[in-house]
């Protein structure tokens, strides 16, 4: 009996010993950090759409338009972008304040989908209907990611040019430079 109550009380305190507060994390892998710059460029025609938001599951009836995904670098198209204008508030001061989802998909790499609310500011001459339009995330607003990108979060970022001049035929010329900045956790 003593031989056994000497086993069990070896056997306990190795196992206190080997477990303690300072689990080795010596193989976690480091986060991954990705910058990716794009443009998305062309001239689209507005398709009403029925889509799920991602993270919310609401259902959304947005004007989406689908233009090239440009590599800034080379000049050549590497996807496809979608823009999905949920909302739009036209304030009379000449600004359009949108809820905008934006489908990045990057053929063979996979998509970026990020939600924001984008402002657009009218530029002279004011009858040709160009307009700057802006956003910078303080905070994700990435709201899902696929293949490569998976799990992801992160910031999607707007700077570029709309012109809304043939808005009234559903046509929307875009010059968008899209910064995105991922990490996996």
């Amino acid at each position: 009996m003593k031989v056994i109550k000497r086993i069990f009380l070896t056997s306990i305190t190795l196992f206190i010993l080997s477990c303690n507060s300072d689990d080795y994390t010596g193989d976690s892998p480091e986060p991954r950090q990705i910058q990716l710059k794009v443009i998305g460029r062309g001239t689209a025609l507005g398709q009403p759409k029925t889509i799920v938001h991602p993270k919310t599951g609401e259902t959304l009836e947005p004007d989406c338009f689908l233009m090239d995904l440009i590599d800034p670098e080379t000049g050549n198209v590497i996807g496809t972008l979608q823009d999905c204008v949920v909302n739009s508030e036209t304030p009379s001061d000449g600004t359009i304040t949108s809820r905008v989802i934006t489908s990045i998909n990057m053929d063979g790499r996979g998509t970026i989908q990020a939600e924001n609310i984008v402002f657009q500011e009218l530029q002279p001459p004011y009858n040709e209907l160009n307009f700057n339009t802006s956003f910078t995330p303080t905070e994700n607003n990435v709201i899902s990611t696929t293949f490569e990108f998976e799990g992801m979060e992160g910031t999607v970022a707007l700077d570029g040019e709309v012109n809304l001049s043939n808005l009234g035929q559903g046509i929307v010329t875009f010059n968008c430079n899209f910064t995105i900045n991922l990490e996996s956790y």
